[in-house]
């Protein structure tokens, strides 16, 4: 058929009719283009539609337990998640399995997810939404969950002396002690390691409970500040260098760095105040 068409074009065009071969030709391309079924577009989850979805798969390998009876507190609706560029971590820190917490490292974000489990004896889904402790660029919840009816005392850490807001938090400013938890309100932490380069967002009383909603993640390296860059292992070959920071990192952030004696760019993840590694 092709052949077929490219001679009767070339006699047509011998004959001094091209316009009507090139106009034969652009609707033989129409109609063949049209004759063409469209593949219906891709939807892409939404971060939070993702994230729900891999809490489940986690908490389902972990409890061996069937998806289908898993069921997710909803998120709190102010909360905008940014697509996760590398895989979710998650982990329960609590003493509740009900409350996982879910990390990203690029960009930086964590938030606490409560499940229940329907097949669990008395399972009771808490209306509760997800606490975005520690999200940037977001509001951090205030909502409480409901109070037990009976007392449960757990070893928390609380405020070892009177902490004010914008506190960076360091084993000095925290102590363990056991608490009724049944009247905090939200989860608090259990280790030190937890809150280390956390920040307060309200002030605290000596002996009150350290919860999730009360720190945020601290901002360690500042754009225009000198930053220790660190390429390869502590242990074996190790280069060091003195970069100027280009923008603001949190920990676990990917942030760019310039070299002020080459002029080059580099990049590297937020590891501690003024330090970072490369890769």
């Amino acid at each position: 058929m092709y052949v077929l068409k490219q001679m009767l074009c070339r006699w047509i065009l011998l004959l001094g009719l091209g316009m009507s071969c090139l106009l034969g030709s652009g609707l033989l391309a129409q109609v063949s283009a049209k004759s063409k079924p469209e593949r219906p577009p891709v939807v892409e989850p939404s971060p939070e539609e993702a994230l729900q979805r891999s809490v489940k798969k986690w908490v389902s390998d972990q409890q061996k337990t069937p998806m289908e009876a898993l069921e997710l507190a909803p998120l709190d609706p102010r909360l905008k998640l940014q697509a996760c560029a590398v895989p979710l971590m998650f982990d329960t820190p609590f003493s509740s399995a009900e409350s996982v917490r879910v990390r990203c490292s690029q960009p930086a974000w964590q938030v606490y997810v409560k499940v229940s489990n329907k097949l669990a004896p008395n399972a009771k889904v808490s209306p509760t939404t997800a606490s975005p402790m520690m999200v940037p660029s977001t509001l951090v919840s205030t909502t409480r969950e409901p109070q037990a009816t009976k007392e449960v005392h757990r070893k928390v850490l609380v405020a070892a002396a009177v902490l004010p807001r914008g506190t960076v938090l360091n084993e000095t400013h925290v102590a363990l002690a056991d608490v009724d938890t049944s009247s905090v309100g939200s989860p608090a932490f259990e280790a030190v390691a937890d809150v280390m380069h956390s920040e307060l967002v309200r002030d605290l009383r000596p002996g009150q409970p350290i919860r999730v909603q009360d720190v945020r993640l601290t901002v360690l390296v500042k754009r225009g500040q000198t930053v220790l860059l660190s390429v390869g292992q502590a242990q074996g070959f190790q280069i060091t260098a003195r970069v100027e920071a280009m923008q603001d990192g949190r920990m676990g952030d990917k942030v760019q760095l310039k070299n002020s004696e080459s002029g080059k760019m580099l990049s590297g993840v937020v590891k501690g105040p003024n330090n970072v590694q490369g890769y």
